[in-house]
């Protein structure tokens, strides 16, 4: 159950509580039944002012807000870097240094991708994610009948170390910020990949930084990719956490995600109570295991995601550092810094159209300056032309402009947290809060993160999220300028881009190779290892990497995983 201080939050919606006498509501009384109702009357609202979290914007922000919801500005603001961290989690935030510009793609094969990963080096990116195709993700090596027509289409294609040499040739690891992927159900086999790849490079792990997604939980409900039975992938998951607490503490080993839970239409603040079920669920596997939670919280890092409403973007992000702080230290008992103050991902989106893309341009730029101004750690935007294709360099090329023209130009990062103290921002975060903590009630009521998977919970919320976000179009509550505004058809021009048609040969080619030129005897010795690891509960992660630096394959090593528990099976039941 949450902590009682938690449950005791004076916050609650407008109408289970008149706002408080006072010259100000008095003052706001008279404005919004006098000069306000009678230019609404004559002209009527242009627009509904329901965001799609569900909290009507109202017309006007006083301090009368901030008493209605019993602000108090040092339990529930504070100091950047300071419990309970709404305003960052750093103190010197972007005035020391500014999030960091990542840039996330992946497409063909390695030797293909990586000239692309060194253009976006060269124009300034300081984070490289790699978008991996489907067969890698979901644990099938690019010759099996599963890959077919899936090689290298929606990201790169990875099966062996020798995949990673090529697609990092020319790139030490250690000159860039950081390097990752989502990895989400190949947690332990992902990680081994970098690490074995900084081993290949003559680069000490303590001298670059691996980011990995490495959240199989939500791939039940949302993405799709999903190997093995729930309860099994988390502990894969975890498994990966914990060789990183020992071994290299300063990696970032999993980031929790709401981004494709909120995108399949839970709404953020609901998406976020759903990631934030399923991180409590890994640091309860960790902490079953012995590990402390000042050592098990700073290596957890979580993806917010907003992209319909600006102002509602802004106040999530400080809403869930503040749900996280006093969730560690009144649930937990954490006491390090680090282990309160979260650090967020984000993904740069604006409610793309197909329709005239380089429109998309404007949009993700606004997406991205509210996550800003909430204090996103790291951050990357969409492409202009993704609703139309694997984003092409002129598109990768704006993304990233656009992220160091936010970060450097017009002062928009010189103030730390400039909202913070907004009438409208802290009633909209305080108004957040309670969604996710009510949200996050509700799912531990039904029994927490498995239960959103088992009962068809989260499905069921995204289902019913999403039609009243399309309702919303089509009826125009939710203007999209040249969809239901200035309505255009779809013209999409003869430029997305196109891969390397020769990717997969050369990927089918190469794995061929390292099939036939490495130790098949040590391989299947290391193979038995993994399942020896996991049928006797200990962390595979340091077996998985000896294997992966003989050249096992993905596929090889999900396989043992798939003989030891099973595949995913999902209940019709509900």
């Amino acid at each position: 159950m949450l902590g009682s201080s938690l449950e005791s939050r004076n916050m609650v919606d407008d109408v289970e509580k008149p706002a408080p006498a006072g010259p100000d509501a008095d003052a706001y009384r008279r404005w919004l039944s006098g000069a306000y109702a009678q230019e609404l009357a004559a002209r009527g609202a242009r627009k509904s002012f329901r965001t799609d979290v569900g909290i009507e914007i109202a017309p006007l922000y006083t301090p009368a807000d901030l008493e209605r919801i019993g602000f108090d500005y040092r339990r529930d603001l504070g100091l950047p870097g300071e419990y309970p961290f709404a305003r960052g989690d750093r103190a010197g935030m972007f005035r020391t240094e500014s999030f960091v510009v990542s840039a996330y793609a992946g497409f063909g094969d390695g030797v293909a991708c990586n000239a692309r990963f060194k253009r976006l080096l060269d124009i300034g990116a300081e984070q490289i994610l790699v978008a991996l195709d489907l067969p890698t993700q979901c644990g099938y090596d690019s010759d099996h009948e599963m890959a077919a027509a899936e090689v290298g289409q929606v990201g790169v294609a990875i099966d062996t170390l020798a995949d990673m040499e090529a697609l990092f040739e020319g790139i030490p690891v250690d000159t860039v910020k950081r390097v990752g992927t989502l990895g989400n159900s190949i947690g332990p086999i992902v990680l081994a990949l970098y690490a074995a790849l900084g081993e290949k490079q003559g680069v000490a792990w303590k001298d670059y930084t691996v980011n990995l997604q490495n959240d199989p939980l939500k791939e039940y409900i949302a993405r799709g990719t999903q190997i093995l039975p729930a309860e099994p992938a988390a502990r894969l998951a975890c498994d990966a956490v914990a060789w990183c607490i020992g071994t290299a503490p300063h990696w970032s080993p999993m980031t929790v995600c709401a981004n494709h839970i909120n995108a399949g239409g839970a709404g953020s603040s609901m998406a976020l109570s759903i990631a934030l079920s399923n991180a409590l669920h890994y640091i309860d596997l960790m902490l079953a295991k012995g590990h402390d939670i000042d050592d098990v919280a700073p290596l957890i890092h979580m993806f917010p995601d907003e992209r319909h409403d600006f102002y509602i973007s802004v106040a999530t992000l400080r809403a869930l550092r503040r749900v996280w702080a006093r969730l560690m230290k009144e649930r937990y008992g954490a006491t390090r810094g680090e282990a309160l103050a979260l650090r967020t991902t984000v993904y740069g989106h604006g409610q793309e159209s197909l329709q005239e893309p380089l429109n998309n341009i404007v949009r993700t730029a606004i997406g991205t300056l509210a996550y800003m101004l909430g204090g996103a750690s790291y951050v990357y935007l969409a492409g202009y032309d993704e609703a139309v294709s694997t984003p092409g360099e002129e598109s990768m090329r704006v993304a990233l402009r656009t992220l160091q023209i936010i970060a450097s130009e017009h002062g928009l990062a010189d103030a730390i947290d400039p909202m913070g103290g907004s009438y409208l921002i802290e009633t909209l975060t305080a108004a957040v809060e309670t969604q996710i903590l009510d949200g996050l009630a509700e799912i531990e009521r039904l029994g927490g993160a498995l239960a959103v998977i088992d009962t068809g919970y989260g499905r069921r919320l995204m289902t019913e999220g999403a039609v009243r976000r399309q309702r919303a179009i089509d009826t125009g509550e939710r203007p999209w300028v040249t969809v239901n505004r200035f309505p255009v058809k779809p013209n999409v021009p003869n430029t997305a881009f196109r891969g390397d048609p020769e990717a997969t040969d050369r990927q089918l080619r190469r794995l061929a190779e390292v099939r036939s030129q490495r130790d098949g005897v040590r391989v299947a010795e290391l193979l038995a290892d993994i399942d020896r690891a996991c049928a006797e509960g200990r962390n595979c992660t340091p077996v998985v990497l000896d294997a992966v630096r003989a050249y096992a394959t993905v596929g090889e090593i999900c396989q043992v995983w798939r003989d030891r528990f099973g595949i995913f099976t999902p209940s019709t039941d509900f």
